[in-house]
């Protein structure tokens, strides 16, 4: 069974937080991130979330 996931914060809010703590490595991460597919997003969100990425 999978789960859906649903953000509890604005999109625009993560935004600029994001912005705010590192601007230039936010604007670095977007079009990466941006570049991956679906399946690809989990294994980026462990490597981010565990400190490796």
């Amino acid at each position: 069974m999978q789960r859906a996931f649903l953000p509890t914060v604005r999109a625009a809010r993560v935004r600029q937080a994001a912005d705010n703590a590192n601007g230039a490595a936010y604007a670095d991460a977007v079009p990466e991130y941006a570049a991956l597919v679906r399946d690809e997003l989990p294994e980026a969100v462990r490597a981010v979330t565990s400190g490796r990425g």
